[in-house]
């Protein structure tokens, strides 16, 4: 009985991260304060550690689906060349249809380029936002949506990512 306890205690209460900051702001979010980036997530996800390539995924306890950051070093590549490379890893991970890319300007004024993958019912389950900062680095932020019941959810809170995420 008593490890049933804890256990439900450690999975409502997940342990941040070793390697970054949670910042509760209240607002049922928390900013992720990583050395090189920051990104708000829903509170109560449990975060993972950044892995030696520079990913971490942030994933509701117990649920499907999940918010993703990637990092990478400064690049003067082309969006065609990131968006081909992108979709080499992300194709050879699980198949679909990628969507064209289309390249826009954030508010804070970097570049910033979208696209989805198509599953095979037609959902457009994985969604990519690539944000370009010339002397900062590359931030790849990604959704995997569990199925389009979730979807206005999932899309809400990718959102609130991809709008408050920053270089530091």
């Amino acid at each position: 009985m008593m490890a049933a306890t804890v256990l439900s205690i450690l999975l409502a209460n997940p342990a941040p991260p070793s390697d970054a900051k949670l910042v509760d702001l209240g607002d049922g979010f928390v900013r992720v304060e990583a050395p090189t980036y920051s990104i708000e997530v829903p509170k109560g996800w449990r975060v993972g550690r950044e892995t030696p390539w520079g990913q971490r995924d942030a994933k509701p306890v117990g649920g499907e689906g999940k918010l993703g950051v990637m990092t990478a070093p400064p690049s003067r590549q082309s969006w065609d060349s990131l968006y081909r490379t992108s979709l080499y890893f992300i194709l050879r991970e699980r198949p679909g249809k990628a969507t064209p890319y289309k390249v826009t300007k954030r508010e804070d004024g970097l570049e910033a380029c979208t696209f989805s993958i198509i599953d095979d019912t037609g959902f457009a389950a994985r969604r990519y936002v690539l944000l370009k900062h010339p002397e900062k680095g590359l931030l790849a932020l990604s959704v995997q949506i569990p199925g389009r019941d979730a979807e206005a959810a999932w899309e809400k809170n990718f959102q609130r990512m991809v709008s408050t995420a920053r270089f530091r």
